[in-house]
Formats: structure tokens, sequence, C-alpha cells
């Protein structure tokens, strides 16, 4: 069913305002008997609430008569003061008990939203990270998140408090007398509808705050990673200047927000006060033409300060709200896309093969969206055990057919075989557990050195980490750091050099025990001295495993079994080192390039 025609106005905002609320509402479905326990301690607390003013005009009456007499207090007075401090005792025990558990409520909601988010930015496509900077996403995990929290702790329940209580004193009010119920209900409706139009617009501003806010965690994530290269080009002063140019439109849009905010919101607020000259007004009418008593307007004027006193709150819960809902929004933004890797509806069993895959490549094609292919009908084939070269220059494809294969993307066309299974028909994980990756950057986390290599396996016993960092050329220099292998490499490992960083990333890849490694341009960024010294880490860890390596030079690849050269996405020739050199232009200029390279001063 098609969806219904809207004015391109502010209806559309305001209709995806009411679905992101609707989906935060739901987020309560599965913590029902939590939520049903807090409205029933808002429900007595309420209560307790509504039988204050009712008291305090009992107690006024029974007082009337006597007023001025000299005489003694009437009968029962003490006990109607008892029962009214008993009244106020129990409505702030309920109050703090409503207030303990919707918190704790609250945070187990937050605490949800904040985990899907993270796992759904986790099981994206690498599209998603290609398209959206690392600091957009930590606001939507901060900033945003921080906004949405405000729901589930506070909007929703001081929404259903202060509903339910409005409808309890409008009832009462009303059957203490129409005039009295017409008053509040003109009064307060207007200052209601007021705060629900700001809270829009206050909505629509914060969205575009969040959005500058964006720009701001961006600018600061890139600067923190980047800030050798900053100090090595002299670009401190352009950094700051620039930075600080997001600063000034961030702090532009909030300060407009906090201009709206003081601005409009006392007007509201002041709407609230018309009802009190309006109930003295209607109460001083009744007591001079007889049914009404000083007692029955004191009880009135407590239910309005009642409302106003929960109004105050709703103001802000209302404004809280709709900055919640603009925030969710951007959150759900992430949770929505569908641009995640397929699952198979029934998967297939890898065969119990002993260490080495067969890998084989089909007519493969890929591209990126309406861009230019990246790769044209690759057809490759390595045997178990094999190994294989992929050699090209920048741009001709060799890390995009790379990610193939770990299905960090899908190919737009054609077939690619572990063991004689399509790719798309193995479980993710499982195939992961199949394919050992070194990256071009070494990458490690932020923990120990035996961490890191066993990160992939964290079952793995310290026999087994010790065995990998010795096939990939790293227990030496392990065993000569401060704590040895419980020394901690610090953020991205930038305590370690960059081959001793390398050698750990091959360790690591090691430890899953893959049936497939494949080195992605693992030497690229190193010295020729720890160039030797990486192969003979990646030959060590080649042994009995299907290898592929990637590079764009011909010392990383020429001791594979064949080499095939990429170029614009084609294999233009396949075949031993020497063969390639007599048999393929490409090949042989990159050669000599490399060679006279290598020997010019």
């Amino acid at each position: 069913m098609p969806d219904p025609v809207i004015p391109p106005t502010e209806a559309r905002p305001q209709v995806e305002s009411l679905r992101t609320l609707g989906r935060l509402i739901r987020r309560f479905a599965p913590h029902k008997a939590a939520a049903l326990g807090v409205f029933g301690l808002l429900l007595f607390r309420s209560a307790f609430e509504m039988g204050f003013p009712l008291l305090v005009a009992a107690v006024l009456d029974a007082l009337a008569p006597v007023a001025g007499t000299g005489g003694s207090l009437p009968d029962g007075f003490a006990w109607l003061l008892v029962v009214l401090g008993v009244v106020m005792m129990l409505r702030n025990v309920f109050l703090y008990a409503a207030q303990v558990s919707a918190t704790k409520l609250g945070q187990t909601l937050e605490n949800e939203l904040r985990t899907d988010l993270f796992a759904r930015v986790l099981a994206l496509r690498f599209r998603y990270h290609d398209e959206n900077r690392s600091g957009k996403t930590i606001a939507r995990s901060l900033r945003d998140m921080e906004k949405a929290r405000h729901f589930f702790r506070e909007v929703w329940f001081g929404y259903l408090e202060v509903g339910l209580l409005l409808a309890v004193v409008l009832t009462v009010v009303f059957l203490t007398h129409w005039t009295y119920g017409l008053a509040v209900l003109v009064t307060f409706g207007a200052g209601m509808t007021a705060c629900i139009f700001a809270g829009r617009r206050i909505a629509s501003m914060d969205r575009g705050v969040s959005d500058t806010y964006d720009d701001v965690t961006t600018a600061l994530q890139e600067n923190v990673a980047g800030a050798r290269v900053v100090r090595a080009f002299g670009r401190e002063t352009h950094e700051v200047r620039k930075f600080g140019g997001h600063m000034d439109r961030f702090s532009s849009k909030w300060a407009a927000l906090e201009r709206f905010w003081t601005g409009v919101m006392p007007g509201v607020n002041h709407l609230y006060h018309l009802c009190l000259p309006l109930i003295l007004l209607l109460g001083a009418h009744r007591i001079a033409t007889g049914p009404g008593s000083i007692g029955e307007i004191t009880a009135v004027l407590l239910y309005v300060r009642t409302i106003h006193h929960r109004i105050r709150p709703l103001t802000r819960l209302v404004i809280l709200g709709q900055q919640a809902t603009a925030s969710a929004s951007r959150v759900f933004e992430v949770l929505d896309r569908q641009d995640l890797i397929p699952e198979p509806a029934a998967p297939r069993a890898l065969p119990p093969v002993e260490g080495a895959g067969d890998v084989v490549l089909d007519d493969v094609h890929f591209g990126h969206g309406e861009s230019a292919p990246v790769l044209r009908g690759v057809s490759l084939h390595v045997p178990p055990g094999g190994s294989l070269g992929l050699l090209g220059p920048t741009g001709s494809g060799k890390s995009s057919l790379v990610q193939l294969l770990p299905r960090f993307y899908d190919p737009t066309g054609g077939v690619i075989r572990l063991d004689g299974i399509d790719l798309q028909d193995l479980r993710i994980e499982d195939l992961r557990a199949t394919v050992g990756l070194v990256f071009q950057e070494p990458f490690l986390f932020s923990g120990t050195v035996a961490e890191n290599i066993a990160y992939g396996n964290p079952t793995i016993s310290r026999e087994r980490v010790e065995e990998c960092a010795r096939l990939a050329a790293a227990h030496a220099f392990v065993q000569d750091l401060p704590e040895g292998y419980e020394t901690i490499v610090g953020e991205r490992g930038v305590s370690l050099s960059g081959g001793q960083r390398q050698r750990l990333t091959i360790a690591r890849a090691l430890a899953m025990d893959p049936r497939v490694l494949i080195f992605d341009d693992a030497t690229a960024s190193v010295d020729a001295v720890t160039e030797r010294v990486l192969f003979e880490g990646i030959r060590a860890a080649a042994r009995g495993r299907t290898t592929l390596v990637i590079s764009q030079r011909v010392t990383s690849v020429r001791w594979c079994d064949r080499i095939a050269v990429l170029d614009h996405g084609v294999i233009t020739s396949i075949g031993t080192h020497d063969e390639l050199v007599r048999t393929s232009p490409l090949y042989e200029e990159i050669f000599r390039h490399q060679q006279l390279t290598r020997v010019t001063p």
C-alpha cells in the first residue's frame, strides 16, 4: 500500500518524528513488567498527590467555624493533621521508588540501544565505513545517544505521570465546579500547545547543532590520529584555525538554540500563571453568590499548583523529548541501513581439510556503486598449499580483489569458491575463521602483546601464542620487551616499530590457524632490511597454507609459485617470475624500474 501523500512542508518531519517516538516507546516492550512496575509506583504517588489538596481543604473548612471565636479546635482536627502528614510522607516514598526504578530501567534501555548501534556499525558492509567519517559515527554514539537516553530515563514516564495527574485534576476540578475546570483546561491547554510547537522548533534546531557537532568530532578525531603528520608539515596553526571554524559554526547554532529557548519559553510558562487570577475571580463570585467556600478555592488552587508544579518540568520534558527524538532519528538512520552482508538461508559447512584450502575465482566482476568496474572477469585458481602473488600498479584492483575473499564486499558478477563451496553459501563466521589477513597498515589494539596475537582466537594457549610469534619472526624482539608477552603495546601499537607491528599482525593471523593466508601489501611501508626480516615470517607462515600475496614490489611476490599481473581490473599475465620477465611487458617494466631504484643512490 503506498504511503499517504504528505505536502512538502513540516508534515514530513512531523510524521518522521512520530515514527521515531513510536519506535522509542516500543523498546519498552521487552521490559513490560519493569515498566508496569514504574507506572504502578507513579499511580500510587499520584493518588497521594491528589489526596493532599482535599485534606488541606477539609482542615481549612474545619477551622472556618471557630475562626476568630477563641474556642477550642474542632473534634478530629489532630487526626486530620496526622493523616495529612502520612499522605505527604507516602507521596515522597513512592516518588523516590519510582525515580530509582525508572532510572534503572532507563539505563538498561539506553545500554541496549548503544549496543544495537555498535553491533550494527560492525555488521554493515565496508561501504558504510567508506562513505561515513569515523567522527560522525563517534558523534552518534556519544552526543546523540546522550540525548536519546533522556527519553528512557525521564521523558516517557514523565509524560505518563503528567497525563495521569492532568486527567485526575481536571476530573476533580470539573466535579467541584465546571467553571474551575474550564479555566484550567483553557489556560493549561494553551500553554501545552505552545510548548509542543516550541519543542518542535527546538528539535529542528537541535538537529542542526548535532550535524555541526559531527564536524567538530571528526576534526578532533582526525587531528588526534594524525598528530604526527600535522606537526611534520607544520600545520598546527592551520588545523587550529580550521577547528576554530567548526567550533564557531557549532557555537553559532547552539547560541541560536539558547536564544530561542530563553526568549520563547518564559512566555509559554506565563500562560500557565493566568489560571491563578481566573480561579480567584471565579471563587470570589461563588462565595459572593453563596455556594463557594475558602476551602473549595484553596483545594482548587492547590490542584492548579500541583499541575503547574508538574507542567514546569513538563515543558523541559517536551523539549528533552523533542531533542531525544531528533537525536534518536540519527541513531535509527544507522540501525535502519540494510547494507548488511547476507547470511545464507541454508549455510553449507566446509569439508574437513587439513591445513590449506582450494581457492577459485571464476569470472569475477566488482565495482563500487555507479563507478567504473574495479575488476572485470578475473579468473584464478590457487590449489591447496599453493601460493599466488598479485602484482600491479596502484589502482589496478589488487586490494579490492583481496577484500572479496573474506566477504568484506561481494562480487557483482561471477563466483568465488573455497574448497568447492561458493563463499556466499558459507556462514560469515565460518568463512572468516578460515581466512587470515595481514593488512598494509599494521593495526594493533591497546593491550598486551599476547592479547593482540590471540585476538582472533582468544582461547589459544600461551605455547601456541609463542609458536605463532616464532613463525612470524617476532619471538626474539618480544622477549626483549620490558614485560615480554605481557608488555602493553599502547594505542594502535605506537610503542613498536612498523616492522615489529607487522610481524605481530602476521602472528595474529597465524593464531587463527587459517586455511587461506592473505598478505595485502604487508611490506609496502617498511624498508628493505625490515622487508627481508618480514619475509622470514611470511614464508614460514605460508608453509602448509594457501597463500595470496598482494604487492607492488616484485621482491614481495617472486618467491610465490605463480604471479598474476593485474592491470585496470584485468589479469593480463600469469606465470612464474622468470616467465613473466620474458612474456609480460608490464611485469618486466615494474621489475626493471625497481631494480634500478634499488641500485641508484
